[in-house]
């Protein structure tokens, strides 16, 4: 077998075994925004590899090489791998942005999203006027093609990249240093399978074989993402309150902080569990604004239902509750459409002495000070 045939089955081979993950992806009952986009991520790899199995057909002569099959496969392989780093761009920025909005979002993607139709336009203009211009006398691409190819996702792929790295350097992203890593991570994989294809050999699937082992890398750290994260508030769950609590100090001094929605049971007798939903989304982006305003140690998780729970290592509990009753005053002065209900919360808290063996004590104990607000209120 030739070596570009061996290339050829490769690719094709990548590409069954990331259509086998994204088959499990999609069958995931989640609704995070993440997974939806490392979906896409992993559709665009599948895309390319097949692209890229056919550029290697093309090339070594199983179907037919010549002026027009050759420029077709490599003005496929400059738009996809173009959309595929794209896909790469939105996914590491969203998620290690969770507090972006929808709007956001938008606007992000359709920015970007703009260049890729530039590059497609500019090249198809370019290959039919001047198809010989990006080819050399055997039909192999030039130096300047690969140039203007690898242009735009060198960009896309760079950039991301550095603005992790950036974000992590902030002691309040400090607890979400893993989840910037992994994104972060792709970019020296990939460029280290680009540098070692293009120097080794450009007939040997390394780029390929090194994506495919990056993308199953972030799956399984997605995976054990999903199994500590609450799936609705996007919140530590009570799994990973387990692993906190195993990893704490007793030389600090904690105060448990118990929140419940109140009236919760009614707003989704009245107005349905979507709108009851809504409200613990709320809820929860008021408390991760406050652990961030409260410093980088503060645990938060959702504890159940309509209740959250935070570690706080404070010895003023009573600014912690401030802190808290202010974010949510926030998050309700942006709230939109209209407002049937309002949503208010019970607060109560408890010191912690950093034992396992003590945390149910402490828990009950912020949850009868919850109750005595709840009955006052």
């Amino acid at each position: 077998m030739s070596e570009l045939g061996f290339y050829a089955e490769v690719c094709v081979g990548c590409a069954c075994v990331l259509l086998i993950l994204l088959y499990s992806i999609k069958r995931l009952p989640t609704p995070q925004l993440k997974f939806a986009l490392f979906s896409k991520l992993v559709f665009w790899h599948i895309i390319y590899f097949f692209s890229d199995a056919l550029w290697a057909l093309v090339n070594d002569g199983v179907f037919a090489k010549n002026l027009i099959t050759v420029l077709a496969v490599n003005y496929s392989n400059a738009v996809v791998i173009s959309i595929l780093f794209y896909s790469c761009f939105v996914f590491a920025e969203i998620s290690s942005r969770p507090e972006m909005t929808r709007v956001q979002i938008q606007s992000l993607q359709t920015k970007l999203r703009i260049p890729i139709v530039i590059e497609a336009v500019l090249l198809l203009v370019s290959f039919v006027l001047a198809p010989k211009f990006w080819l050399k006398d055997n039909l192999e691409p030039n130096d300047l093609y690969y140039v203007v190819m690898m242009f735009l996702p060198f960009v896309y792929i760079m950039t991301p990249t550095f603005r992790c790295f950036n974000r992590v350097l902030k002691p309040q992203n400090r607890k979400n240093l893993k989840t910037y890593l992994v994104v972060a991570s792709y970019v020296p994989c990939c460029i280290v399978a680009a540098a070692l294809q293009v120097f080794y050999s450009l007939n040997t699937p390394i780029f390929c074989f090194g994506c495919t082992l990056i993308i199953l890398f972030v799956y399984l750290n997605l995976q054990s993402q999903l199994i500590s994260t609450d799936s609705l508030t996007s919140l530590n769950n009570r799994n990973q309150l387990e692993v906190f609590l195993q990893q704490q100090s007793e030389q600090k001094s904690y105060y448990v902080v118990m929140v419940d929605v109140d009236h919760f049971k009614q707003i989704n007798d009245t107005y349905g569990h979507i709108e009851g939903d809504n409200a613990l989304v709320l809820v929860s982006s008021a408390l991760k604004k406050a652990c961030d305003r409260l410093g980088k140690s503060v645990f938060l998780c959702r504890y159940g239902g309509d209740e959250f729970l935070l570690v706080v290592p404070t010895d003023m509990p009573g600014y912690a509750v401030r802190e808290i009753q202010e974010c949510l005053r926030e998050e309700l002065s942006t709230r939109q459409g209209p407002q049937y209900y309002a949503i208010e919360v019970s607060i109560g808290y408890a010191g912690w002495n950093g034992r396992v063996s003590s945390f149910k004590d402490s828990v009950v104990n912020a949850d009868q000070m919850m109750y005595v607000e709840k009955r006052s209120a």
